[in-house]
């Protein structure tokens, strides 16, 4: 059986926030950390802002050696 910590950072969490989660996960042997793709909060007030979920996740990978890291979908436009 595999762990994963999934975390909605849309609502408020700060890079740093998201980062002492996944290490922490990584610590306590989970097997991996995902993240929502969101841009919009849907509620509350969601300070200090979204942040990009692929941008998270390469900062994340620098700071992490096992943990396996990915989004639960991930947005894309369309061109045209």
């Amino acid at each position: 059986m595999e762990y994963t910590i999934f975390t909605e950072p849309q609502f408020g969490a700060t890079y740093r926030d998201q980062l002492a989660i996944a290490q922490a996960a990584e610590r306590w042997g989970f097997d991996a950390f995902f993240r929502s793709d969101h841009y919009l909060t849907g509620g509350g007030s969601g300070l200090p802002g979204p942040t990009d979920a692929w941008t998270t996740l390469a900062g994340l990978a620098r700071e992490t050696s096992r943990i396996r890291l990915g989004t639960l979908v991930s947005s894309w436009a369309a061109a045209g």
